[in-house]
């Protein structure tokens, strides 16, 4: 079994007999209506809690660590968030001033409270965990996936995997 339940992975971990410390996070994203070509690479930036793409068709994609709330399957937004988050946009990038938002959104996604995703084998013969990715999961998911293939049919990686055990959280426990 492959536990990759994201948001819910610690449920499943519990279910297992692997107790994590994962909390459900609504991350919100925006987009904007289409302008003119002016930035071309995915941008970060340091210091301040603003990621940003323009798409080929014009579209900035704005997001940023800001959050709304996750409760159970749904997410509420949360409007001060967001008008923080296109100031952040429009600060970096002046072009984005004015910039019409046509919709927003937050994503549920799982985060472990040492920011540390959960990689490997479970405590339970035959089980693998890949989850709590905090954020992270979209740039980890095609090396993550390649480990847990090797767990699976290997039983071993040739990665060091040791800081993302499960084992961690039952160390400090104890």
């Amino acid at each position: 079994m492959v536990n990759c339940a994201g948001a819910w992975g610690g449920h499943v971990a519990a279910m297992i007999g692997d107790p994590v410390p994962l909390e459900a996070q609504a991350l919100m994203l925006m987009i904007t209506d289409r302008l003119a070509p002016f930035v071309k690479p995915v941008i970060g930036v340091q210091g301040r809690s603003l990621s940003f793409k323009q798409f080929d068709n014009g579209t900035v994609l704005i997001g940023g660590a800001f959050r709304g709330r996750a409760e159970h399957n749904r997410t509420h937004l949360d409007p001060r968030g967001l008008a923080a988050n296109a100031a952040n946009a429009a600060v970096i990038f002046p072009t984005m001033r004015g910039a019409r938002i046509v919709r927003c959104w937050a994503g549920i996604e799982g985060r472990m409270a040492d920011d540390i995703p959960v990689i490997g084998p479970s405590t339970a013969e035959g089980a693998f965990h890949a989850f709590g990715f905090s954020a992270h999961g979209f740039a980890l998911a095609p090396i993550v996936g390649k480990i847990i293939a090797d767990l699976v049919t290997k039983g071993v990686t040739d990665l060091p995997i040791e800081a993302f055990s499960v084992a961690r959280f039952a160390e400090k426990a104890g």
